[in-house]
């Protein structure tokens, strides 16, 4: 019961300091944001780090390379650092959370669980978000989206459908963006 009652109070938690953390990044003047990647490491499983895909920066990607590289597109880390942030920018007490949630769930031994449920919640998460109405938050491009990421992500073999509504996933395959 402990698992459940916590794992709920922390996904309400991160539905909130989610958009309140993206709203500290600043943006150059006419800025669009075209994707937000929630990225989990070993050492930061839920959420070590907030990414923000800036629509300028993946044009100039897309001019450069083209759009066969599918991994090029959605690798956060080609995005400048500036347009990143930290979640205990907005709760402190979130590295606690989050090894928290590794005791709960088995502590170092147990890897293989507290990773699957921490990309669970990070999945859901992200889903949830992209249901919301991000246009008081940050200026949005038409296909803007939010993913949950991590280093061995696959794009090409649909790693972000268990992040993104299937109405924006198709619109991304429309563009040759997945």
């Amino acid at each position: 019961m402990i698992k459940g009652q916590f794992l709920v109070q922390l996904k309400q938690d991160l539905l909130i300091s989610i958009p309140n953390a993206v709203k500290r990044i600043k943006l150059d003047e006419g800025d669009k944001v075209c994707y937000i990647a929630l990225y989990g490491s070993d050492d930061e499983p839920v959420i070590g780090l907030i990414q923000l895909g800036v629509e300028s920066y993946r044009k100039q990607m897309i001019e450069e390379e083209g759009t066969d590289d599918k991994w090029l597109l959605w690798n956060f880390g080609e995005m400048p650092v500036n347009y990143q942030i930290g979640l205990e920018s907005e709760d402190p007490n979130f590295p606690e959370k989050q090894n928290t949630l590794i005791e709960i769930f088995g502590g170092q031994e147990e890897y293989e669980e507290w990773w699957e449920v921490s990309q669970n919640l990070r999945f859901e998460i992200a889903y949830e978000l992209n249901n919301y109405d991000w246009s008081g938050i940050i200026p949005t491009s038409d296909d803007f989206v939010i993913y949950s990421s991590w280093e061995a992500i696959d794009v090409i073999n649909g790693d972000l459908t268990r992040s993104i509504p299937k109405n924006k996933y198709e619109l991304l395959e429309s563009m040759g963006l997945i």
